[in-house]
C-alpha cells in the first residue's frame, strides 16, 4: 500500500508542470479582435497553451496589465503618444486612412493641411475648387468630398485625428450609407475625394500621397514601408505590449502573435500586419532579453 501511494505521489509531481499548465491572459484593442481572435485560439489549442481572450479596449488593457489581470495586451496608439513608462512595445499592425480620388483625375498628391480645409468644418481656408489644388481641368470645377461615417467607423475618427485636428465634418462633405456607395461615388464621379480603410481593389481607384504639411515637403502613398517608417501621416499603430520582467512567460503568445498566419488574417482586413523582418527582428529581440 505504501509502495502504491509512493508511486501516485511521483506521478502527480511530474504530471504537475502539464496538467496545471498556467493560462497566459491577453487583453487588448477591441478594434482588432474580430481579425486575430479566431486563428489565435486555433494555434493556442495546437500549442497546447492555455489562452484567455479578453479584448475590451486600449484602455481596459492598459489598467488590465497594470493590475495584474492580463499578461500581455495589444493596445492602439495614436501617432505621437507615448505608452505608460514600463512597459515594452512590439510592432504588431497598423490601421490607415487612405485618400482615393477617380482613376482618371489629374492629382498626384495633397497634405494633411489641404485635406483640413477640404473636408473640416474648421476649415482655415477652404478649397472648393479643383484649380485651388493646380488642377486645370475643364470638366472639374468644384471638389466633392465623400466619407462613410458610422459609429463602427474608425478610419473617419482616425482621419479627423490626424488630418483634421479633430475638429467635426463640415456640412458640405457628402455622407454616404455605405462603403460601397463611396467606392461607387469616386468611380463614377472624377471629382470626388474621398477617405477610406484599405483599398481591396486599387485597379478602381486611385490612391493620392500624402504629406504630413507643415515643414514637410514629402507625400507618401500608403505603403507598407512608409506606414512602418512613420512616413505616411494617417495611420494608427497597433503594439504589443507587456511588462519586461514577464518575457519569459509571454514568449510563446508573442511567437503566436507574430506568427504568419496572424499577419495574413490580418491583412486580409482592413489593417495592414508588421512587415516580416520586422517581426523576426522582434523575435530575435526577445530571444536575446532573457
Amino acid at each position: 500500500m505504501k509502495r502504491i501511494i509512493t508511486i501516485a505521489s511521483l506521478a502527480a509531481l511530474v504530471c504537475t508542470p502539464i496538467c496545471a499548465q498556467e493560462t497566459l491572459k491577453l487583453a487588448g484593442s477591441d478594434l482588432i479582435a474580430p481579425c486575430i481572435s479566431g486563428t489565435l485560439q486555433d494555434l493556442a489549442k495546437k500549442g497546447n497553451i492555455n489562452l484567455d481572450i479578453n479584448m475590451r479596449g486600449t484602455y481596459s488593457a492598459f489598467e488590465d496589465l497594470k493590475n495584474g489581470k492580463s499578461d500581455i495586451a495589444i493596445i492602439a496608439l495614436p501617432r505621437g503618444r507615448n505608452a505608460p513608462d514600463g512597459l515594452t512595445l512590439i510592432p504588431f499592425a497598423y490601421q490607415v486612412a487612405i485618400v482615393i480620388a477617380n482613376p482618371i483625375n489629374p492629382l498626384e498628391e495633397i497634405s494633411a493641411e489641404q485635406l483640413k480645409n477640404i473636408f473640416s468644418a474648421s476649415a482655415d481656408n477652404r478649397l472648393e475648387s479643383w484649380q485651388q489644388l493646380n488642377i486645370k481641368n475643364i470638366g472639374m470645377r468644384n471638389i466633392m468630398p465623400v466619407l462613410f461615417n458610422d459609429s463602427k467607423n474608425v478610419v473617419v475618427e482616425l482621419f479627423k485625428y490626424s488630418a483634421m485636428d479633430g475638429t467635426n465634418i463640415a456640412s458640405w462633405v457628402n455622407v454616404v450609407p455605405s462603403m460601397q456607395d463611396l467606392i461607387n461615388t469616386v468611380k463614377s464621379n472624377n471629382s470626388a475625394l474621398a477617405v477610406v480603410g484599405k483599398v481591396q481593389d486599387p485597379k478602381t481607384v486611385k490612391i493620392i500621397a500624402v504629406s504630413k504639411g507643415g515643414n514637410s515637403q514629402y507625400a507618401f502613398r500608403p505603403d507598407i514601408n512608409s506606414i512602418f517608417n512613420g512616413d505616411y501621416p494617417m495611420t494608427l499603430n497597433f503594439y504589443i505590449a507587456y511588462d519586461k520582467k514577464n518575457s519569459a512567460k509571454i514568449k510563446p503568445l508573442v511567437k503566436m502573435l507574430l506568427d504568419n498566419s496572424i499577419a495574413q488574417c490580418i491583412d486580409s482586413s482592413d489593417f495592414f500586419s508588421a512587415p516580416e523582418n520586422s517581426r523576426k527582428k522582434s523575435l530575435f529581440e526577445l530571444d536575446i532579453a532573457q
